[in-house]
């Protein structure tokens, strides 16, 4: 299967909103339902209205289908650990993201655990966060390489900024203090996104869209200067095809229709609840209604295609217009871990 690659190489911090009690941090990667969001508000700016944009996939025929943004490095790709994975080696537990090699042997029903010493040993299966699990004291060469020369070694960085909110009559601080969280990514490091382009007249528009996005910008405290990107870099990926494929691999957040329900329960998944603000010229002061939806990299059991749906979580006071959630499944054909 061939997609549509698009790089962005984010210019300042990221926040991607994770609230945890009083401590709002930041996700490393941009879920496919935010640039969604992003989009449309592009899509608005750039022609006026968003019918056309919304019309196929608001009846179940997308134009084109998107991933999350997941991360890159130099020049790899890194992709979420299919979560059916069943990893007992203490130190593979932490990968988080495999490279594009790695994860098509994965697809392909081999086991990550198998991999331990061909990855202790070669340098083209990679992964993210960069971990020594070479059993000598000091890393190797293709460690070093691996984990590149930026950031202490990492890919990304993150961090918690103390803040403070002001009362709004007076101007007062307080005692109102919380943690605002943020990534940032080296200099040959960002994030990468996956298309599947079902309509070809689409292509030109898609590639304006995610112009604009860049100088747009994507998640919170943009008036900030944080979430903005240089211009993008577009170009094809292939996957090779899986022969007598069982399951499908998440490469985006998914809400599933009705007759899409069966297998779940023997899925290998995560749920991620989803809420936030309308963002509309209407109104920007709504909370939208929570959802729950599936997490990249989850793997579903399945002999039929799953799409998923628009899903619209406008608050019930608010009458102007939908308000929708992204939830279309962008994924790729695998077989299930062998045992």
């Amino acid at each position: 299967m061939k997609y549509l690659a698009i790089k962005l190489k984010p210019k300042s911090f990221l926040h991607l909103g994770e609230r945890e009690q009083f401590l709002e941090g930041s996700k490393i990667h941009v879920p496919s339902d935010t640039l969604f969001s992003a989009l449309c508000h592009c899509y608005l700016l750039l022609y006026g209205q968003l019918d056309e944009f919304l019309e196929g996939f608001v009846n179940g025929n997308p134009p084109f289908l998107l991933s999350s943004a997941f991360p890159w490095s130099e020049d790899d790709l890194f992709f979420p650990l299919p979560k059916n994975q069943l990893v007992f080696n203490k130190e593979l537990k932490k990968i988080r993201y495999v490279n594009q090699k790695l994860l098509s042997r994965l697809l392909s029903g081999e086991k990550l655990d198998d991999f331990l010493e061909e990855i202790k040993t070669g340098n083209e299966l990679k992964y993210l966060p960069a971990i020594d699990i070479s059993s000598e004291a000091e890393s190797s060469a293709d460690m070093k390489n691996q984990k590149g020369p930026d950031f202490d070694g990492s890919v990304w960085k993150t961090e918690e900024v103390p803040r403070v909110s002001l009362n709004r009559l007076n101007n007062s601080p307080g005692s109102n203090f919380f943690h605002f969280g943020q990534v940032a990514y080296a200099d040959q490091a960002g994030l990468f996104v996956l298309l599947e382009v079902r309509k070809s007249d689409w292509q030109d528009k898609i590639k304006a869209l995610f112009r604009l996005l860049c100088d747009e910008g994507v998640g919170g405290d943009r008036s900030c200067g944080k979430g903005f990107f240089h211009q993008p870099e577009f170009f094809d990926l292939e996957f090779p095809g899986i022969e007598s494929p069982q399951a499908v691999y998440a490469l985006s957040c998914y809400f599933p229709r009705e007759n899409e329900i069966d297998g779940l329960a023997e899925s290998f998944y995560e749920l991620e609840e989803r809420r936030g603000y309308v963002f509309s010229p209407v109104n920007r002061s709504l909370r939208r209604r929570a959802i729950r939806l599936f997490s990249e990299g989850s793997v579903f059991k399945s002999t039929y295609p799953r799409l998923g749906q628009l899903v619209d979580v406008k608050p019930g006071i608010f009458k102007e217009h939908p308000v929708y959630r992204y939830g279309y499944l962008l994924s790729i054909p695998c077989k299930l871990e062998e045992t």
